[in-house]
């Protein structure tokens, strides 16, 4: 048995412990990323589902918008008519 025999295997096994430590921060990193992408991806969907309700929101309110210019529409010719009829009797009234 040569003499550095020894140390050779206490060297071997040193190697292999900082091996196996380096697995094993790997390892602990790889979970970390693991959870991460998991609410990552949860988030997303998350996210996605805020955006759709926020379109049907932007939707509803668009429609409700061109309701409310419809009805001013309607009001601003009822005005303009009524406008029309004062001025017309108010002539009528004062010409007759």
């Amino acid at each position: 048995m040569p003499s550095d025999l020894p140390s050779e295997l206490i060297r071997w096994f040193q190697n292999v412990q900082r091996m196996l430590d380096r697995l094993a921060q790997a390892a602990e990193r790889q979970n970390q990323l693991d959870a991460m992408v998991e609410r990552l991806v949860r988030e997303n969907g998350e996210l996605r589902e805020e955006m759709d309700n926020l379109r049907n929101v932007v939707t509803r309110l668009t429609e409700q918008r061109a309701e409310t210019a419809r009805a001013l529409e309607s009001l601003a010719a009822y005005v303009a008519a009524v406008k029309d009829e004062v001025m017309r009797r108010s002539r009528e009234g004062t010409s007759s």
